[in-house]
């Protein structure tokens, strides 16, 4: 077998290069942000791999067997979820989202039909929320939403008034969506918010490391810079509201 392409050492050396000057639990904090990194690259990884294998006519019986579980459990994994499905056993599903991040996913989902939603239709969908922390960031960063229309392959989505939790339930998300989904948690919690807003969804879909990730990234918009602008946003509606 060949030499594992990233090394732990060059992970301690990148973690470390990350605060030069910093401390021990500076150091834990970038490790958990690196490792959270790698767990998003490696499903990324994973899947890019299934959908090929699918392709090639493998049964999910024969990629379970590959990956070491069950034909079921694969599919669960990789197989597009219906909201409901990703939202078991919570009691108040979507409570957390905003009225304009909600908003948005309905909308996303509206763009995608019939076809499940993927990280591509929620990022085309942020921008129907003119007034959301997302599209201001990707304003902010110099881009036009025909500009994002045109690199993603997809035109504007339609708005959504006032989307109700059983239509949100019926969306059915593929593994791209369920990962920016997944991304926008992680990106709250860093952030120390209680609600997963537009600007969370979009740091979600720039963590999936795929083809939407590599259209922001091109067009000058990476997960760092966009996180940089949102940050700067956030605190411009802080000063206001203080003012």
């Amino acid at each position: 077998m060949s030499e594992f392409p990233v090394p732990l050492d060059n992970l301690i050396a990148y973690v470390k290069a990350q605060h030069p000057d910093g401390g021990a639990l500076e150091n834990v904090a970038d490790a958990f942000a690196v490792s959270a990194r790698l767990d998003e690259q490696s499903d990324a990884l994973i899947g890019y791999f299934v959908d090929q294998a699918r392709r090639s006519g493998a049964s999910w019986s024969q990629i379970g067997a590959a990956m070491g579980v069950t034909k079921q459990a694969a599919q669960k994994r990789f197989v597009p979820s219906k909201a409901a499905e990703l939202m078991e056993g919570n009691p108040q599903p979507f409570s957390r989202f905003t009225e304009r991040a909600a908003r948005a996913l309905a909308s996303a989902g509206q763009l995608a039909a019939p076809e499940p939603l993927g990280a591509g239709h929620l990022a085309a969908a942020l921008l129907s929320e003119p007034e959301g922390l997302a599209a201001k960031a990707i304003a902010a960063a110099g881009l036009t939403p025909e500009q994002i229309y045109a690199a993603l392959g997809t035109g504007p989505a339609p708005q959504v008034q006032t989307p109700d939790s059983e239509g949100l339930l019926e969306l059915s998300f593929d593994q791209s969506a369920k990962e920016a989904l997944k991304g926008a948690l992680k990106s709250a919690l860093r952030l120390g918010h209680n609600y997963i807003g537009t600007e969370h969804l979009l740091i979600g879909v720039l963590a999936t490391d795929g083809p939407v990730t590599e259209v922001f990234t091109t067009l000058g918009l990476p997960r760092q810079r966009a996180a940089e602008l949102i940050t700067a946003e956030i605190a411009a509606f802080q000063a206001r509201k203080a003012g």
